[in-house]
Formats: C-alpha cells, structure tokens, sequence
C-alpha cells in the first residue's frame, strides 16, 4: 500500500506532461526522478540501477538510453507549464528568491563548457558551471521554480547581466509579467542588474554591498542631492529579534529606513534603504527597495522576508549533498543541463509528497510518522528523501508475510507397494 501511495503521487505528478512526452520518454522521465531520489547521485548508472535492479550490460544500456533521449526530452516546455501553473499563487507581495550558485568540477576532464566560477561560501575561484536559481516559500521550506544553468566559457556568453535578463525573460512570459517582489543577494548590487529590474516594472529587495569602502555606493538623498549610502547610516528607528539556530539565541536587530531616490533613464525613481543592525555583527545589513518603508513593521517585513532566502540554499545544498548533483558525469554540456531541470522537477515532487505527507489523517502522514518513530527530526525534504528510499529499500513483500488461514490438508499418498519397509522408515 505504502509504495503505492509514493508511485500514485509520481504519477500525479507528471500527469501534465502527457501533451508533451511520447509513452516511453513519460517512463524515462519517471525513472530518472524516482532514481534520483533513491540513487542520491547524478550518475546514469545509478538511475538505471534503482530501477532494473540487475548489473552489467542492463544497466549500461538502460543508461545509454537515458543519456540518448536526455536531448530529446521538452524538459524546458514542462518545467515552463508547471511554472505557469504557480502564476495564481503569487501576488505583488510574495517572494521570489533569485540566487546565483554554481556546480564546481574539480575533475572535468572531458566535459565540454567548463568555465570559471566562484564559490561564495568558500570565497574561493573554481571550475564549472553556474546556474540561476528561481524559488518560492512553501511552509518552512522553499522550492526551485525555475532553473537556468549556463557556463562562461560559452560562445555566446556575454556577461552575468544577460543571463539574469534571460530569467527575467522566461518569467515574463509564464506570467504574463514578472510577478511578486524579487529577493536578490549581494551579487545583484550592480547597476545594470538593478536597471533590468526597473525594465520589467517588478518590485524587489536587494542587498547591497557594505564594503566599498572609499566606492561606497553613491545615491540621491530625499532632497535630489548625491550623497553615499552608508554615510546617510545613524541612529535606529526601531528594532526586531532573530532567532540564531547555531548559537541558540535570540539577537536583536536594530532597523533604520529612509527614502532615497535611484537615477534610471536621466530620471530620479523614489525607493527605500533600510538598515538592519544585527547584535554582535560589525556592520549592517543594508537594503535597497521598491517597497514604500513608512514604519517598523514594513522595515521588519523585509528583514526576514529576505533572510527567508536561507531555505533557498538549504534546498540547492540538498541537491548537491543528499542528491548529489554535483557528482555528474556527462560529456555533453546540453546533456548536463537537462539532468539539472529533471532536478527542478524532483524538488517540486519531493515538496508535493512533504505536504501531502504533513496532512493529518492521510495515510502518507501516518506512513511519515511510522518512519520517524517520534524522533525530534524536523519534517522536511531531507527526510522525506529518506523515508522515500526506506521504503523502496524494504517493500511490502518482503516486510509482510502472510499466514494461512486454516492448516493445509494431509497430503494423499498412493498405496505403498512394500509396506513393511514403509513402517520401518526405509
């Protein structure tokens, strides 16, 4: 019953490619997400063993298969649908959460478009590919809604600007226009970058960045006269808490906002800069946004709507560590990127079988709960990966055993022709 329940949802799910995908490419697409999640790898090896379950020249033809029709796939057209699908849950309020992450290949040896990357939380230069990543708050935890990965070593590459217009782009044309307040980080303190997002009329929340120095971003004060952000930085106007998971403690955060004006087109366009001063951090935080800050709330609303953003990078550090992403191994740049939209649909199915499974009095909430065995464990997409692949691992036949209901019968021997051996047990 149980794996039932977990192959009606996969089936659900992918019910809205039928339009798109032949009999057998539907097959294909199911397998290479069911064997991502029990695989935990981005091997085609690995995907085809989670589901034919043999060695050898099965396997490395059902991987030969994949990695054929992997080019074939509309997997473009099908993440565009479900992308259009969300159009009636976002308003002008709700965050859209843009990060630029990356895919380090430190051995690459015949992988074609490996280009320069940086990897922030290392702060150190690499090798391989970047990706734009599109996501939404659903619950505690967010889900990739759009993905577009792209390599600087690309003919046709011109700059970081044009691959933040093309996602812009794409947005545009699932909604009709790029809908909610967009939620960029640091990287996205660039001029060009903020004068796309005042192209498509959006609003949106950006970081900027605090350590110019002597280069500190220059703007124009309530009184049209030029002046540097962080000299305009001085006394709080109110304040908020955060609740610091790591040290378990909850900090204060003083908050300042003030309106500036940001020159676009030869013309000043009004917006807000709020400061966020958390306690024990050497500087603030500081914001550039759309939104009209009048008041405390409004100022705190964008603090930890933004900093909401960490369960965005808790779901792409999911997909590199618990699914391993990071470990593919296809020749072809286009191959590659295909594998990582098949990733874009296992997150939305995983964030489907989460709340499907945190509904009370379903059967998946009680199959999740039995899993867990009241554990402290907190319910998300880890392990909700981890209860998909329990269950797969020790299905049903093996775990159930099924008892007679009355005594078999005495079985019915024909005549013995030498009975007195018979007797005699010889």
């Amino acid at each position: 019953m149980k794996n039932y329940q977990i192959s009606s949802e996969l089936h659900s799910f992918c019910r809205t490619f039928e339009r798109d995908l032949t009999k057998p490419q539907m097959g294909r697409v199911k397998e290479m997400i069911h064997g991502i999640i029990r695989g935990k790898k981005a091997f085609l090896n690995t995907i085809a063993n989670q589901n034919r379950g043999k060695d050898g020249k099965v396997i490395r033809r059902q991987a030969q298969q994949y990695s054929n029709m992997l080019l074939n796939l509309p997997l473009g057209m099908m993440i565009f649908r479900k992308l259009k699908a969300f159009k009636r849950e976002i308003d002008s309020n709700t965050p859209i959460y843009i990060d630029l992450v990356d895919i380090t290949k430190k051995y690459h040896k015949g992988m074609e478009c490996i280009g320069q990357t940086w990897d922030g939380s290392e702060g150190e230069p690499g090798k391989g590919y970047e990706i734009i990543d599109v996501s939404i708050k659903k619950g505690n935890e967010c889900m990739t809604l759009y993905r577009h990965m792209f390599s600087t070593a690309e003919e046709d590459y011109k700059g970081e600007v044009d691959e933040f217009e093309k996602v812009l782009n794409r947005l545009g044309e699932a909604w009709g226009e790029v809908r909610g307040t967009l939620f960029v980080d640091t990287g996205g303190d660039n001029r060009k970058k903020i004068n796309k997002l005042l192209d498509y009329e959006t609003g949106f929340v950006v970081r900027m960045n605090v350590n110019r120095g002597d280069r500190d971003r220059v703007l124009f004060d309530e009184e049209k006269q030029k002046t540097k952000m962080m000299a305009l930085w001085n006394k709080p106007q109110g304040f908020t808490v955060w609740k610091d998971k790591k040290e378990k403690k909850t900090k204060v955060v003083q908050l300042q906002w003030r309106k500036v004006c940001w020159e676009y087109e030869k013309e000043l366009i009004p917006m807000y800069l709020v400061w966020a001063h958390r306690e024990g951090d050497p500087s603030p935080v500081v914001f550039l946004t759309t939104r009209k800050i009048e008041n405390e709330a409004t100022a705190e609303k964008v603090y930890h709507q933004y900093f909401g953003r960490g369960s965005e990078e808790a779901v792409f550090k999911c997909h590199k560590e618990k699914l391993g992403m990071e470990k593919v191994r296809l020749r072809s740049f286009e191959k590659v990127k295909k594998l990582m939209m098949v990733y874009v649909l296992v997150d939305q199915l995983l964030t489907k079988l989460k709340s499907e499974a945190t509904k009370l009095g379903t059967l998946l909430n009680m199959l999740l709960k039995s899993f867990l065995k009241g554990t402290q464990r907190i319910i998300g997409k880890w392990s909700v990966i981890d209860w998909y692949d329990d269950y797969y691992k020790n299905p049903e036949r093996e775990t159930v055993r099924f008892r007679r209901r009355y005594p078999p019968p005495e079985a019915i021997f024909q005549a013995s022709l030498f009975p007195n051996l018979r007797k005699n047990g010889e």
